[in-house]
């Protein structure tokens, strides 16, 4: 569990001793993007671990080999189950593009409180603020609908 910023960091500054050398926002996207990556492969596998063993065995059961029980039954489970955490963990990581601003990425948070520093107003950040809202506000409810679509009928 590496902190987002110390990522950040290391691939703009230390990639390129290596060779390779990265533009400000290459470098943050790809450190978000791997940071993302290890969580969501943990919500999965914690979904998988999620379903009950009983459920592979009844896809096995009706003749279904690995792959088939695997993509029929069990990953749509699984879906459904890692929706939320995911959700979180997506929206955690786009609020961490603020950290760009830390190898010269212009973003949102940087730019609004240099604004509001020059001017000696906080408009200039609740207007951020506003726009941030105004991004992930869709995001959630996009989300809250797929949690809908995907849930189980109630009787």
């Amino acid at each position: 569990s590496i902190p987002q910023l110390v990522l950040i960091v290391l691939a703009y500054f230390a990639l390129p001793y290596f060779g390779l050398v990265l533009e400000p926002i290459t470098a943050t996207v790809l450190a978000l993007a791997m940071v993302l990556s290890a969580f969501a492969e943990e919500i999965f596998w914690a979904g998988i671990n999620a379903v009950h063993k009983g459920q592979w065995e009844a896809g096995r059961s009706t003749g279904l080999s690995f792959t088939r029980t695997l993509a029929y039954i069990i990953l749509p489970q699984v879906v459904r189950i890692s929706i939320p955490p995911l959700t979180n963990r997506a929206i955690g990581i786009s609020k961490g593009t603020t950290l760009g601003s830390v190898v010269a990425v212009p973003e949102l948070l940087n730019v609004t409180s240099s604004i509001q520093s020059n001017v000696a107003n906080p408009t200039a950040l609740t207007v951020g603020a506003l726009l941030f809202l105004l991004l992930f506000l869709p995001f959630v409810s996009f989300t809250r609908w797929l949690e809908r679509v995907y849930a189980h009928p109630r009787s």
